[in-house]
């Protein structure tokens, strides 16, 4: 695949990979691709790309563990950017077929995440208040609810979050 100067947003350094510099390229559509030279390799080549780059620099980090991270200046790619796979809540056919499931935490704030070949079809917003982690948005397809079940409930164990509550609008 290739992308032109006239499709690509912005450009930042994420890091070193075997010696050469990896970087995040956001296409004007919102689609993030992480590009640089794996090892044994003499070109560059797209590492990981995804909807969301906390997702793509987890993939990288995930397939490449000699990856060095860079300091970020995008809020978005920052150190303190929690993320985690779910996709084993998925049914198999999901899987088969490309879907993941991810949470996404920064602070309080958490996005789950439900993707297919890299590209996200799903959203589901919430927040970590007093103890619980509130569902501030449920809207998805009923496919994915039990994986965003399951997804819900172990982010809610690994953050200390003793319940879960959703908003009903």
């Amino acid at each position: 695949m290739q992308i032109t100067p006239n499709e690509i947003d912005s450009i930042e350094e994420a890091g070193m990979l075997d010696g050469s510099p990896v970087k995040m390229i956001r296409t004007k559509g919102g689609f993030w691709i992480c590009v640089g030279k794996p090892k044994g390799k003499f070109k560059e080549e797209a590492l990981s790309a995804g909807s969301h780059p906390a997702i793509v620099r987890f993939n990288v980090e995930k397939q490449h563990p000699d990856f060095q991270p860079a300091m970020m200046k995008s809020e978005l790619l920052s150190d303190n950017t929690v993320v985690e796979k779910h996709s084993h809540y998925l049914s198999e056919d999901l899987r088969k077929s490309g879907h993941d499931v991810y949470s996404i935490q920064k602070g309080d704030n958490v996005e789950f995440h439900v993707t297919k070949n890299n590209i996200n079809v799903s959203s589901v917003k919430g927040i970590i208040e007093k103890n619980a982690l509130r569902i501030q948005s449920l809207n998805t397809s009923k496919e994915f609810s039990r994986a965003l079940a399951g997804a819900a409930t172990e982010k809610a164990l690994s953050s200390g979050a003793a319940t879960i509550k959703v908003d009903r609008k």
